[in-house]
């Protein structure tokens, strides 16, 4: 087994064990909980890529999908959406109609 290999299979094995770890006793939100497993699940699924296996990229990147987006709907992308209004604000609608000739 090769080095690339044994970071790609000890690397996310090692995050969602931390994971359940902190959700279990209490030390993680939810938030932090489906960051970490984003993590995990994005990382194999580069190295699944990488080997060539097709089947298990796409699950594990379905499973990143849908941990990135319990991470979002439990306030992680909170400062994302804060920044987002803030630039929206300087921006001023303008409304602009066809021309009744044309």
């Amino acid at each position: 087994m090769d080095v690339f290999a044994l970071f790609s299979i000890c690397i996310p094995v090692a995050l969602g064990l931390c994971a359940l770890a902190g959700a279990l006793t209490g030390r993680l939100s939810a938030r932090h909980f489906y960051a970490l497993l984003t993590t995990a699940m994005l990382i194999r699924s580069i190295a699944n890529i990488a080997q060539g296996k097709a089947l298990y990229a796409a699950t594990d990147a379905a499973l990143t999908a849908y941990y990135a987006w319990r991470w979002w709907k439990n306030g992680g992308g909170d400062d994302t959406k804060r920044r987002l209004r803030s630039v929206a604000k300087g921006f001023t609608p303008t409304r602009r109609t066809a021309p009744t000739t044309a």
